[in-house]
């Protein structure tokens, strides 16, 4: 991904956090590396796999422990905003800034922003967005220049809008969106007439059109859903969708049947992404009736439906979804609905994983079960390594096994114990992908302990004579370059 492209992502995130934030708040309006003992060429013991389940889980402990406890900072962040609204009131806009910008606590340099942007006026925020220009660029930067253009929109959207224009590439994205959503919060209809006769006209970049469109859409369907779907419907084909989209998910959450009439008039190119919307919007709430619905589509609107629709049943009733799922007919489309109710079932929690994998291990052999042993196990890791481990060390060779093990080895307890991860990825029983993932595996290794993984190397029967000299000559810079790569070659 371009660092253009990330940017875009921390904005469209930081608008979206920004303008929650205010809402909340009422102001819009207003480690070590560890060697196993089971030897070369096969699984870790059983032993070695506790380990595993015991270091994730004091890991986790100590994460925990570092959290504040809730309510923890508000007094920080009062007083804070206390020191600078005083610099303000003596009319030091820069030192009111700095006050804030330079106090530790991200939460608490946003609350007191978000009360000191309340006192800015246009020229105050213009002169704020020049310091948050010169800070860099990360979290703090995109939150705080989406708060300070939310709040001049709500001042005045045309001079924001204008300002936002004044500035150039990010920035420019980045205000004209935070503009807009706050401006339809208050004037839809402005907003979205300024965004077809104005933004689209100048074009820039599609993806952060279309997220803003949906933005707009969003605030407008809060109001007026049949006036905001009338206004989607009318958008560019290339950024009409997620508009789209929007609307009619906000019209599921009221009348699910509304929304799939909707959806079903629309043209084919819109059709299949709305009903996938519906679909997944109807199975959070009413799982049975919606894949009911699903059921009853046909081609590819039935197949994506279904897909989402089951998603949410699985996640709400396992057992109800595989039941539904163990009558569907046609073989073929069984197997290709096992990774949608598999994934979901297991994300529900460690137990509820460990259900889901028993569940998988009994279904027929096809690509649908190799697909969902992957991502069981890999959320299964997440939770409870050692149970996940054990289970996939029970399981037959074959493809379904060697893209769990492929999962395992991709979680962080297997990547800081390369030892345990190359004697999981010898074995592998598809030879090409037993090889990758053990010179992948066996690069971690290197940068740990080179002796014994340079012991490893001479008798490995899993790597090629090319990828053994290619593994010998690199040097430490490389290594580092590798791990930071993942472990995956450079071709």
């Amino acid at each position: 991904m371009k660092g253009s492209q990330v940017f875009a992502v921390f904005a469209a995130l930081s608008v979206g956090v920004v303008f929650g934030y205010f809402v909340g708040k009422g102001g819009m309006g207003r480690e070590t590396s560890g060697s196993g003992s089971g030897g070369v060429g096969r699984p870790p013991s059983s032993g070695e796999l506790s380990a595993l389940g015991r270091d994730a889980g004091s890991r986790r402990a100590a994460d925990d422990d570092d959290v504040d406890a809730p309510g923890e900072g508000g007094g920080a962040a009062d007083e804070l905003a206390l020191r600078a609204l005083r610099l303000l009131e003596e009319g030091d806009v820069e030192a009111a800034l700095k006050e804030v910008f330079d106090a530790p606590g991200q939460m608490e340099r946003m609350e007191a922003l978000l009360r000191l942007v309340r006192d800015l006026d246009a020229g105050g925020i213009e002169a704020a967005l020049a310091k948050v220009r010169g800070m860099p660029r990360g979290m703090d930067m995109f939150m705080s220049a989406s708060l300070l253009m939310a709040r001049y929109a709500e001042i005045s959207p045309e001079k924001a809008l204008a300002f936002a224009s004044s500035s150039s590439g990010f920035e420019r994205m980045m205000g004209t969106a935070s503009v807009l959503r706050t401006w339809a919060a208050k004037d839809p209809r402005a907003a979205g007439a300024y965004l077809v006769g104005t933004v689209l006209e100048e074009g820039g970049d599609e993806w952060q059109l279309r997220r803003t469109a949906a933005s707009v859409a969003s605030e407008w369907s809060r109001q007026d859903p049949e006036a905001a779907l009338a206004w989607a419907k009318g958008l560019p084909e290339s950024v009409r969708g997620e508009a789209l989209e929007t609307v009619i998910e906000r019209i599921t959450t009221d009348d699910p049947q509304r929304a799939a009439a909707v959806a079903l008039a629309l043209p084919a190119e819109d059709r299949v992404d709305a009903l996938r919307s519906i679909a997944d919007q109807w199975s959070r709430t009413a799982p049975e009736e919606a894949t009911a619905w699903a059921n009853a589509l046909e081609g590819d609107e039935r197949a994506g439906a279904l897909e989402e629709a089951l998603q949410g049943w699985a996640y709400n009733d396992p057992d109800g979804a595989t039941a539904f799922l163990a009558n569907i007919s046609d073989a073929e489309e069984r197997d290709g609905l096992v990774p949608d109710v598999a994934s979901r079932w297991a994300r529900r929690g460690a137990e509820s994983a460990a259900d889901a994998a028993r569940w998988l291990a009994e279904q027929e052999d096809g690509d649908g079960k190799v697909r969902a042993t992957g991502e069981v196990v890999g959320t299964w890791m997440r939770s409870d390594p050692a149970a996940a481990s054990t289970w996939l060390g029970e399981q037959p060779a074959g493809e379904a096994k060697d893209r769990g093990i492929v999962a395992m080895l991709e979680g962080r307890e297997l990547r800081e114990q390369p030892e345990i991860a190359v004697a999981w990825a010898d074995t592998i029983s598809d030879e090409k992908l037993r090889g990758d993932t053990v010179y992948s595996s066996t690069l971690r290794w290197l940068a740990d302990d080179r002796e014994a993984a340079l012991d490893y190397i001479s008798s490995s029967g899993s790597l090629s004579e090319v990828q053994k000299a290619e593994l010998v000559e690199m040097t430490p810079e490389q290594l580092r370059q590798a791990r930071a790569r993942g472990g995956r070659r450079r071709f």
